[in-house]
């Protein structure tokens, strides 16, 4: 009788719980992403004149706003516009940076408006790339996924489904683009634009951008229904297991007891790699010491490259910020040295602050090349207090000798880019490359 209590009250919570998530899906868990004057995105005016035509446009604030001054002019080119561009993925010479990802959002939100009394419409665009198609460097080749709109026919802000937008039909013709990939895309947004509509008489234009706004829910329907059936049958699996199991009482306590000492013995092995850690780790730094790059060296490795790295004029800047800065510029050069390296390389802390990072089934060329990668990165590196530095390389690659032997020559090799000026990366001899 206990037990058929508690399986109602399990499955009346998990009614309730199911109209909870239903609920807060529905009325809440609502996200949004804003892009007007405040936000750290560029923002430019754009006109006909790439294409042939006369307009002009100037952009520029007003209060939180964006105000756009436009002048259309009849040209021998038929479309002329104005339009404000917000550069969301590229860069200042209008490359591929970091793609914006629109794709869980479900409607845009205009903010914008004409000034003057006329009743001119906006064409609202979203430039997407897609690598299948899209080349980095040529804008031509970006998607057109937009709509046209009349704002004097639609309530303020204008509310635009993200799926009645359309990719332009002329675009699709011009680049040739296959069924595949004619339906919008939002995933990789570079560019949005808000531009003065088609057929536009010659005149100033006066548009007031307010913002525009992207919103979505946290999670899709698909993702909460099926959290919701996987809730359901996941409850119902443990119904059944306790239902099979209740009767086993016995057998239960002895498996609770065997994951106690699961987790005793996990709690142990945690304590034995903390007991290795402490001694094969370097106390500062965290990186490994001699000893814990001792199981590195083995037959088993046919190819091994090892750098010899040495932060250059280290005691002087000791001696001038004083050992705690000095401390902690060798935590940030040992974190930006393994953040850069391959998984499968070992970084040690050989003493001082000079460094070994063992590379294997690795050639000097793959060697070299990621030595001057990491020399680049140190001396572009910005370290506490602004303090910039350089290191010297020495590379060597295992031959038919020693480890000893193979770190004596990286050593020389690091005393050669010393003696050549420092901040530069010197091989040990001529083995074969590749």
């Amino acid at each position: 009788m206990q037990t058929e209590k508690f399986d109602n009250l399990v499955i009346l919570l998990l009614i309730s719980f199911t109209f909870i998530i239903i609920g807060a899906h529905h009325f809440a868990l609502n996200k949004t992403i804003t892009f007007d004057s405040q936000s750290n995105i560029r923002a430019y005016a754009v006109t006909d004149t790439a294409n042939g035509g006369s307009s002009k446009a100037k952009l520029h604030t007003k209060g939180d706003s964006y105000l756009l001054d436009c002048h259309i002019v009849k040209s021998d080119y038929p479309w002329p516009f104005c339009e404000v561009t917000f550069a969301v993925g590229v860069n200042e010479k209008n490359e591929l940076d970091t793609p914006l990802d629109l794709s869980p959002y479900t409607s845009a939100h205009i903010f914008a408006k004409y000034i003057s009394d006329n009743k001119a419409s906006f064409r609202f665009q979203l430039r997407t790339y897609n690598e299948r198609y899209s080349s980095p460097t040529d804008d031509s080749t970006w998607k057109y996924n937009g709509i046209e709109y009349w704002p004097e026919k639609n309530t303020y802000p204008v509310e635009i489904p993200l799926d009645a937008m359309q990719v332009a039909t002329w675009w699709l013709l011009e680049q040739e683009i296959p069924i595949a990939y004619a339906s919008p895309e939002f995933d990789q947004v570079l560019i949005l634009e808000l531009a003065t509509g088609n057929h536009m008489k010659p005149g100033h234009y006066q548009i007031e951008i307010e913002r525009i706004e992207f919103s979505g829910k946290v999670f899709t329907n698909k993702q909460v229904f099926t959290f919701i059936i996987a809730m359901w049958v996941f409850a119902a699996i443990i119904g059944l297991v306790m239902n099979l199991y209740r009767s086993k009482e016995k057998l239960i306590l002895l498996e609770k007891r065997a994951h106690e000492l699961k987790q005793l013995n996990r709690l142990l092995n945690v304590k034995s790699q903390e007991l290795k850690d402490q001694v094969e780790r370097d106390p500062l730094t965290g990186a490994l010491n001699r000893k814990g790059i001792e199981h590195v060296f083995t037959n088993e490795i046919k190819t091994l490259s090892l750098m010899f790295i040495d932060i250059d004029h280290f005691k002087p800047l000791n001696d001038r910020y004083g050992h705690n800065i000095g401390d902690i510029i060798l935590k940030d050069f040992v974190k930006l040295i393994s953040e850069n390296c391959r998984s499968t390389d070992f970084l040690a802390r050989w003493g001082g602050e000079e460094f070994l990072l063992i590379c294997p089934n690795t050639k000097l060329l793959e060697a070299n090349e990621l030595a001057e990668d990491l020399r680049q990165l140190i001396a572009q590196h910005h370290f506490v207090q602004d303090i910039k530095i350089t290191a010297s390389f020495g590379l060597a690659q295992k031959e038919n000798e020693s480890v000893s032997a193979l770190i004596e020559r990286a050593d020389v090799a690091l005393y050669a880019a010393k003696a050549q000026g420092r901040n530069k990366v010197v091989i040990s001899n001529n083995v074969d490359l590749f």
